[in-house]
């Protein structure tokens, strides 16, 4: 897009020419970008853009349609911060030439000096596809996808497709002075999404960079504190902080470091450090107050909490420890208390602004109390009921009310999994439906343990029941009655089994089809079918069309089933003799194949879709062919027949971009 190899020496070559060809409009373009490229890229800044804007007025006298200088000119004044009048230039080149990915390229770098970050994106991302070779609006793109997700919390996605950005840009051939800067970004994104040994690598290679070794360091004890390299961590921000040793930051990981080494008097010496540097400083405040309780001294730390809290309301891991704290030492009186202040407060707050969601902070609070409540116990079920009324938030009353749900039903479960231990004692259809009804707050082992019932617990229970018999066949009579019993006892528990959904109690009901009478084999598939098992369901629909009972079996299935998931696409074995359904393309000519329900596309055909994607929108009753989504649940193209939803599109782009981001990062 811009010249960028021996650029000095092609200034000058184009200088020299001009000189003899004064008039030529083609090479005063090629100057102008030249001139551009130096301003833009190189470290010549606003002065070289001047010259560019220079040149490429010079054109436009001549010849006022001039989109391509329009477009230099537009972007010499963006370089330059004059955002109105580049804007004038690249309005009237969107009307000429609303193609050129240079346009699209400048009118992304004017949004993103407005700091309109969300239309700076959408102009950059055309102008990759446009220009998907030239590695500048790839480092555009990066580069603002980076400042958005920084100011949006840092959402992983948006990470991701930053990585594949700076990732592009380097693969594309940028300048040696523009490699050390787009290392330290594609780092930083590494170390935020977790990718923390490529970070390191990446880090690294910047250690002796003379501008950059200084930030290296820096990071690599952020990377090393990540990977529990405590002892590194310390040593890079020592070394770090000898040159920069007012930032209070890099002390503050220092003494997070030094308190998972469990050097307590060094930790609150670093937090110490910190707080002078910066006395706001909430991670070293927190720090701080994590060390004295540590050291023993839980008054001292709740203050410490307290004075983090009043000054940052919004710094939750302060709130947790305090309420961990205050559980602890059995203070569930506190815990009540500030449970009925919060959901008392949540109705007053304001609603969510463009930068702050004061209730979102609540909603965190109540949910760290209810978390230390279930922890006290079903003692506390009392006080969160008590808390509904407070509130007429419907979301909040639902938080609230699920939790009293669950200790109260830890509370029933108590009982019950007493009476599952003895099962032979208190077996029962009662207390079968009790243990069906808490079975997701029973442990499996209890709920397993509570199927043995043996035939001495029959003649036990039956004895107890009626008394002693007469005669033998009243004797066996009464014993039958109790095996009746026994078996709709089992049965619930079979399936209260199932409604746990593990991989153990799956292998239990399998055994218990294989090896169990008929009619308890049956129980057995009918819990299998809760997992959706496909040939547990089919057993259950020939016993019910032998007895004439399909329609009616049939309908209490589709209650049972587990609702379907969505089909999302993965990447096709290559082994496997697939083409893709779009292009016809065999596996063997692509480097992957995306697999979904109805289809499979060739990763050509995802990138060609991604790229023109506004003018390949489906019908209205069209419907993805990867997922099954409609088109009134996400928005659906198609392409030489094959229908991909915006969800799978994106998915599928994602599985690319990584891959792409892998390969890359293992090179290095």
């Amino acid at each position: 897009m811009f010249p960028h190899k021996k650029l000095d020496w092609l200034i000058g070559r184009l200088e020299t020419d001009l000189h003899g060809k004064p008039e030529d409009p083609a090479l005063r373009l090629e100057y102008c970008r030249a001139l551009l490229s130096k301003g833009l890229f190189h470290g010549g800044g606003e002065q070289w853009c001047a010259k560019a804007l220079r040149q490429s007025q010079h054109i436009l006298k001549d010849d006022t349609f001039n989109a391509e200088a329009l477009v230099l000119a537009g972007t010499a004044l963006v370089g330059m911060n004059r955002i109105e009048g580049a804007r004038s230039y690249l309005d009237e080149a969107m009307a000429l030439a609303p193609e050129r990915a240079d346009l699209y390229l400048a009118l992304g770098a004017l949004y993103r000096a407005e700091s309109k970050r969300h239309r700076a994106i959408t102009y950059l991302e055309q102008a990759c596809r446009q220009a998907p070779d030239s590695w500048e609006p790839h480092l555009y793109l990066g580069r603002t996808l980076m400042e958005h997700a920084a100011i949006i919390g840092h959402p992983s996605r948006l990470l991701e497709r930053a990585q594949y950005h700076l990732v592009s840009a380097l693969k594309g051939g940028v300048g040696l002075d523009l490699q050390a800067p787009l290392v330290r970004d594609l780092g930083r994104a590494c170390l935020l999404t977790g990718r923390y040994v490529e970070a390191e690598k990446l880090f690294l290679r910047l250690r002796e960079h003379p501008r950059y070794r200084h930030r290296a360091r820096q990071h690599l004890g952020q990377v090393a504190y990540s990977l529990g390299k405590y002892k590194n961590a310390i040593n890079y921000l020592r070394t770090y902080l000898a040159d920069n040793p007012h930032d209070a930051n890099a002390q503050t990981t220092v003494a997070m470091s030094y308190l998972q080494l469990g050097e307590i008097a060094r930790a609150r010496e670093a937090c110490n450090k910190a707080l002078l540097l910066d006395p706001k400083n909430v991670q070293a405040r927190y720090t701080l107050g994590c060390a004295v309780l540590e050291e023993g001294d839980p008054r001292e730390a709740l203050r410490i909490f307290r004075v983090t809290i009043k000054e940052h309301p919004t710094f939750l891991p302060a709130y947790l420890e305090m309420a961990r704290t205050r559980r602890a030492a059995g203070d569930a009186r506190w815990l009540s208390q500030a449970l009925q202040a919060e959901v008392g407060d949540y109705d007053k707050l304001p609603p969510r602004t463009d930068t702050a969601d004061p209730r979102a902070c609540t909603r965190e609070r109540v949910a760290v109390l209810l978390e230390e409540l279930r922890a006290v116990g079903p003692s506390s079920v009392g006080a969160i009921v008590s808390s509904i009324r407070r509130t007429h938030d419907e979301a909040l009353r639902f938080q609230l009310f699920e939790a009293a749900i669950t200790l109260a039903a830890g509370l029933a479960a108590d009982d019950v999994a007493l009476k599952l231990r003895d099962p032979g004692r208190y077996f029962s259809r009662e207390l079968g439906r009790q243990a069906f009804m808490t079975a997701l707050s029973l442990p499996e082992p209890v709920l397993t343990r509570g199927l043995a019932v043996g035939e001495e617990d029959l003649k036990r229970e039956a004895l107890r029941r009626y008394g002693p018999a007469s005669d033998v066949v009243t004797h066996n009579a009464n014993v039958d009655r109790a095996r009746i019993d026994a078996r709709s006892y089992q049965a619930l528990l079979l399936l209260a089994t199932a409604r746990r959904r593990s991989r153990t109690g799956r292998q239990l009901l399998e055994r218990w089809v294989e090896t169990a009478d008929d009619q308890m084999a049956t129980v057995a598939r009918v819990a299998l079918a809760a997992y959706g098992d496909s040939e547990a369901v089919e057993d259950i629909r020939l016993l019910a069309g032998a007895r004439g009972v399909a329609s009616r079996v049939d309908r209490i299935l589709q209650d049972l089933l587990p609702p379907s998931e969505r089909l999302n696409p993965t990447t096709a074995d290559h082994d496997q003799p697939a083409h893709c359904m779009a292009c016809g393309r065999a596996a063997s000519e692509v480097e992957h194949l995306m697999a979904g329900g109805k289809a499979i596309v060739c990763d050509q055909c995802v990138l060609r879709i991604g790229r023109e994607r506004g003018r390949l929108a489906a019908r209205d009753d069209s419907s993805c062919h990867l997922c099954g989504r409609t088109a009134f649940e996400s928005r659906v193209y198609s392409y030489n027949g094959v229908d991909i939803c915006d969800h799978c599109l994106e998915l599928s782009l994602g599985l690319l971009e990584r891959e792409e981001v892998d390969q890359f990062l293992a090179a290095w």
